[in-house]
Protein backbone atom coordinates (compact mmCIF):
# COMPACT_ATOMS: atom_id res chain seq x y z
CA UNK A 1 0.00 0.00 0.00
CA UNK A 2 0.59 3.61 -0.88
CA UNK A 3 -0.76 6.34 0.66
CA UNK A 4 -2.42 8.77 -1.98
CA UNK A 5 -0.60 11.70 -0.09
CA UNK A 6 2.25 13.16 2.09
CA UNK A 7 3.38 16.43 3.65
CA UNK A 8 7.23 16.56 4.14
CA UNK A 9 6.93 19.63 6.38
CA UNK A 10 8.87 18.04 9.39
CA UNK A 11 6.24 18.37 11.60
CA UNK A 12 6.44 14.31 12.57
CA UNK A 13 3.72 13.64 10.60
CA UNK A 14 3.60 12.11 7.37
CA UNK A 15 6.84 13.25 6.41
CA UNK A 16 8.12 10.22 4.31
CA UNK A 17 6.24 8.15 2.27
CA UNK A 18 6.80 4.58 1.95
CA UNK A 19 5.38 1.14 -0.25
CA UNK A 20 4.58 -1.51 2.85
CA UNK A 21 2.05 -4.01 3.10
CA UNK A 22 0.80 -7.21 4.71
CA UNK A 23 1.90 -10.65 2.66
CA UNK A 24 4.86 -8.79 0.86
CA UNK A 25 8.46 -10.53 1.35
CA UNK A 26 10.37 -8.85 -0.92
CA UNK A 27 10.49 -4.60 -2.56
CA UNK A 28 11.66 -5.21 -5.87
CA UNK A 29 11.49 -1.79 -6.17
CA UNK A 30 9.14 1.91 -5.09
CA UNK A 31 10.03 4.74 -7.37
CA UNK A 32 8.59 7.59 -7.66
CA UNK A 33 8.17 10.10 -10.86
CA UNK A 34 7.86 13.83 -11.45
CA UNK A 35 5.49 15.57 -14.09
CA UNK A 36 8.33 15.32 -16.01
CA UNK A 37 8.61 11.81 -15.99
CA UNK A 38 11.71 12.32 -13.92
CA UNK A 39 12.62 9.63 -11.30
CA UNK A 40 13.29 11.57 -8.42
CA UNK A 41 13.11 8.62 -5.58
CA UNK A 42 14.02 4.56 -6.06
CA UNK A 43 13.98 2.46 -3.41
CA UNK A 44 14.31 -1.50 -2.81
CA UNK A 45 13.95 -1.49 1.19
CA UNK A 46 10.23 -1.28 2.71
CA UNK A 47 12.27 0.52 5.50
CA UNK A 48 13.02 3.59 3.47
CA UNK A 49 10.74 6.03 1.98
CA UNK A 50 10.36 9.28 -0.11
CA UNK A 51 11.38 12.47 1.82
CA UNK A 52 9.81 14.84 -0.82
CA UNK A 53 13.24 15.44 -2.06
CA UNK A 54 15.19 15.26 -5.28
CA UNK A 55 19.06 15.99 -5.37
CA UNK A 56 18.58 17.21 -1.43
CA UNK A 57 16.02 19.90 -2.56
CA UNK A 58 12.62 19.57 -1.45
CA UNK A 59 10.16 19.29 -4.34
CA UNK A 60 7.02 20.98 -5.37
CA UNK A 61 3.49 20.86 -4.09
CA UNK A 62 2.35 18.63 -6.74
CA UNK A 63 0.87 15.02 -8.04
CA UNK A 64 3.85 12.18 -8.53
CA UNK A 65 3.21 9.44 -10.26
CA UNK A 66 4.75 5.96 -8.12
CA UNK A 67 5.21 2.61 -9.18
CA UNK A 68 5.77 -0.51 -6.98
CA UNK A 69 7.14 -3.90 -7.64
CA UNK A 70 7.17 -6.34 -4.62
CA UNK A 71 7.48 -10.29 -3.71
CA UNK A 72 4.59 -12.07 -2.22
CA UNK A 73 5.45 -15.00 0.12
CA UNK A 74 3.95 -16.94 -1.93
CA UNK A 75 7.05 -15.91 -4.86
CA UNK A 76 4.43 -13.95 -6.58
CA UNK A 77 5.55 -10.67 -8.04
CA UNK A 78 2.62 -7.98 -7.84
CA UNK A 79 2.44 -4.41 -9.49
CA UNK A 80 0.65 -1.50 -8.72
CA UNK A 81 0.91 1.86 -9.55
CA UNK A 82 -0.77 5.61 -8.85
CA UNK A 83 -0.57 8.97 -7.86
CA UNK A 84 0.84 10.47 -4.47
CA UNK A 85 0.03 14.12 -3.78
CA UNK A 86 3.33 16.02 -2.11
CA UNK A 87 1.27 18.36 0.57
CA UNK A 88 2.52 21.28 2.60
Amino acid sequence: NVPNGFSPNNDGVNDVIYAKGWGLKELIAFRIYNRFGEMVFESTDFNVGWDGKYKNELQNIETYVYTVEALTYGDEVISKKGNISLLR
